[in-house]
C-alpha cells in the first residue's frame, strides 16, 4: 500500500540530494577556479596514489597535458621521488614534507605539501605547492639591474652636466682660432679638428642627458588596430620608404581597446620598423606588423622582418646603452624603445635568426 508520507520524504530527500550537489558542483568550480588564479602550482593526490587535480600551472611546471594525468597513479607517470621525497611513504605514513628545493625539469623549483583529511575518506589527500623560485630570483637581479642603472644614469647625468659648460667654452676659443686663423691655413685646419671633435663630444652629452630623462606618458583608450593601420600609411608614404621592402599587416577584426600614449607608442614602432628597414638594406624582403591577443588581460605587437638577422652574442646587449652594430648609431634607439614600453608596463622582447630575419615583440597589458 503505497504511504504518502514516506512519498513526501522520498521526494524532500530527492530535493536536498539534488540541492546539495548542486552545491558542491559550484564549490568545485569555485575552488578550481581559485587553483588556476593562483601563481603557484598546485597538485592534489590521493591517498590510493592517485592524482585528483592539477592547475595550469602544475601541468607547465612538469611538462604534461592536464586532461592525461587525471585519476592516473602518480608514480605511473613520474618518478617516486620527483620533489625530493618518496611520495609512496609520504602517503602511507601521512608525513607532510618539510620545504623542499629541487631542480624538476629544468626548473629550480620550491615545494610545500599538507594533508588533507577533511570530509569522505575518497576526498583525503596530499596537496603539493610548487613556486618557481628561479623566476623570482630572475626579478630579484632585474630589480638590482635596475636600482644599479637608475644610480649610473643619475651619475652619468651629473658627469654630463658638469662636461657640458667646459665643451662650451671649448668650442667657442676654439671657434675664435678658426676665425683668427684665416691665413694660416693648417693651423685653421685644426682649429677645425677641435670644433668638430667639442661637436662631438656635445652631441653624446645630449644622448647621455637625454636616456637618463624618464619617460612620461598620458595613455588614453585607443582602438590598437586602426592605430597600426593608420601608422603603416604613414610609413609606406614616408621618402625614406625602401621600395624593395612589400609591408603586411596583420589585424584581427575585432576591435581591441589598450591605454596607449600614441605619440610615445609610435615612436617607439617607428624605431623598429626603421630598424627592420635597414636589415633589408638592398635586399628585397617583406616586414610584418601584427596585432595578437594571446591572453585574457594581455595583447601582443609584433614587428618582423626577412633581414640578415642578428648575431647571437649580440642579441644580450641589444638593449644596453650606447651599444650598436651600425656604422652610424648612438646605440640608444632600442634602449628608448624599451623605455616606452616599461612605461606601458609592457615587455619588449626579441628572437632573431642569422640570415632569416628578426622580430620584435612587444607585449602591453590591455588594463593599467
Amino acid at each position: 500500500m503505497f504511504d504518502p508520507l514516506l512519498g513526501q520524504k522520498t521526494i524532500k530527500y530527492q530535493e536536498t540530494e539534488k540541492t546539495v550537489n548542486q552545491e558542491l558542483e559550484h564549490v568545485q568550480t569555485y575552488l578550481h577556479a581559485l587553483s588556476e588564479g593562483v601563481c603557484q602550482g598546485i597538485l592534489f593526490v590521493r591517498l590510493d596514489g592517485r592524482i585528483a587535480d592539477l592547475n595550469e600551472l602544475t601541468a607547465r611546471f612538469l611538462k604534461v597535458k592536464k586532461a592525461e594525468c587525471l585519476g592516473v597513479k602518480f608514480w605511473s607517470l613520474f618518478p617516486d621521488d620527483l620533489f625530493g621525497f618518496s611520495l609512496r611513504e609520504s602517503l602511507r605514513f601521512a608525513l607532510p614534507q618539510k620545504l623542499i628545493y629541487k631542480r624538476v625539469r629544468e626548473l629550480d623549483l620550491e615545494i610545500s605539501s599538507s594533508f588533507f583529511f577533511e570530509g569522505p575518506p575518497s576526498a583525503h589527500g596530499l596537496f603539493l605547492f610548487l613556486r618557481d623560485v628561479g623566476e623570482i630570483q630572475k626579478l630579484r637581479e632585474i630589480a638590482v639591474r635596475d636600482e644599479r642603472m637608475k644610480k649610473l644614469g643619475e651619475m652619468a647625468t651629473r658627469v654630463a652636466h658638469e662636461i657640458r659648460n667646459p665643451l662650451g667654452g671649448i668650442r667657442g676659443y676654439a671657434s675664435l682660432l678658426h676665425r683668427d686663423l684665416v691665413s694660416q691655413k693648417p693651423l685653421q685646419e685644426m682649429a677645425g679638428y677641435v670644433i668638430e671633435g667639442t661637436k662631438s663630444l656635445e652631441s653624446l652629452v645630449s644622448n647621455i642627458l637625454h636616456y637618463a630623462r624618464p619617460v612620461k606618458i598620458e595613455p588614453k583608450s585607443i582602438e590598437l588596430g586602426a592605430f597600426l593601420k593608420q601608422l603603416g600609411r604613414f610609413v609606406k608614404v614616408d621618402p625614406a620608404y625602401p621600395p624593395h621592402v612589400l609591408m603586411e599587416i596583420h589585424i584581427p577584426q575585432e576591435p581591441l581597446l589598450v591605454p596607449v600614449d600614441t605619440d610615445a607608442m609610435q615612436s617607439c614602432l617607428l624605431n623598429l620598423i626603421y630598424n627592420a628597414f635597414q636589415a633589408m638594406d638592398e635586399k628585397r624582403g617583406v616586414l610584418t606588423l601584427s596585432l595578437l591577443k594571446p591572453h585574457e588581460y594581455l595583447c601582443q605587437i609584433d614587428v618582423t622582418d626577412t633581414g640578415v638577422g642578428i648575431e647571437e652574442e649580440h642579441l644580450a646587449q641589444l638593449f644596453s646603452p650606447f651599444f650598436t652594430t651600425k656604422l652610424k648609431g648612438t646605440g640608444l634607439g632600442l634602449v628608448e624603445a624599451q623605455k616606452i614600453v616599461k612605461a606601458h608596463g609592457g615587455q619588449l622582447e626579441v628572437r632573431s635568426q642569422k640570415g632569416r630575419g628578426t622580430t620584435f615583440t612587444i607585449t602591453l597589458p590591455l588594463k593599467r
